[in-house]
């Protein structure tokens, strides 16, 4: 039985659609990301004006804040995107 070269393209590319919507699926963030905000403490603050906050989220809890003007165990309000490691203070 002789496999035709369309056939073959149409196989490999079917195959890659497949696991391409496996992966997708089931992604932690999926394809649209999911942005979050909670309140959280900064636990420790940085030399160059970033501060450290622990987050709720399952995937990544450490996230970096950027000019993040306050004292370590103070309490802020951030956003950010589930699985990321940046977060951005929401006044």
């Amino acid at each position: 039985m002789e496999v035709s070269y369309r056939t073959l393209v149409l196989f490999i590319g079917a195959l890659a659609a497949a696991i391409l919507g496996i992966w997708i699926g089931l992604s932690p963030t999926g394809v649209i990301p999911v942005t979050v905000t909670e309140d959280v403490t900064v636990t420790h603050n940085l030399d160059d004006g970033s501060c450290i906050v622990d987050t709720s989220d399952t995937v990544l809890s450490a996230k970096t804040v950027k000019n993040c003007n306050v004292e370590a165990g103070t309490k802020i309000k951030v956003s950010y995107e589930k699985g990321s490691v940046e977060a951005r203070i929401v006044p």
